[in-house]
């Protein structure tokens, strides 16, 4: 049985603790570009960045552009199993203890994949079918209406009041 090759996955997720312009900056010096050319990375949509690598490589890619500031997973290309291997951070509390008493959990947003509901989940609908037949385009200019559209028949006074504003 073959080796199981995996992909490197981002979507331009960042690692807390870093900014967008810090990271675009270091990926585009590792990828030996300039920041703008890195920039389409950043689009929240999921892109694969290498794949057919190994177990080691894709950990190691992954622990190299965490440190970086970019959170990118790793999905296995036969079952489509996304690993995570762990996160990095930025710093640690300058006086070396842990201050927090409670672990926060690691959770993140599934990436845009596919649809959320199944093909047997989804309502069909009815394509409805409008008439338009009757609706023409024309410059916009002059009067909304045609003159054989216009009412003319008699004009009603109106009463404006008079209102003294002192």
């Amino acid at each position: 049985m073959p080796e199981a090759t995996y992909s490197l996955i981002f979507r331009g997720d960042l690692i807390e603790g870093f900014t967008a312009n810090e990271v675009k900056t270091r990926m585009a010096r590792l990828f030996k570009s300039q920041a703008q050319s890195v920039e389409h990375l950043f689009s929240g949509r999921p892109l694969i960045l290498k794949k057919g690598l190994s177990r080691a490589h894709a950990e190691q890619f992954q622990v190299t552009l965490g440190k970086l500031g970019a959170q990118v997973t790793i999905r296995n290309e036969c079952s489509g199993e996304t690993i995570q291997v762990g996160s990095a951070t930025k710093s640690q509390p300058a006086d070396g203890l842990n201050t927090s008493t409670v672990q926060a959990p690691n959770w993140t947003l599934a990436p845009m994949e596919g649809n959320l509901v199944r093909d047997h989940e989804r309502k069909e609908v009815a394509p409805v079918r409008v008439s338009v037949g009757h609706i023409s385009l024309r410059a916009a200019e002059g009067f909304l209406l045609d003159e054989t559209e216009r009412d003319r028949g008699e004009i009603l006074p109106v009463q404006v009041p008079q209102w003294d504003i002192h």
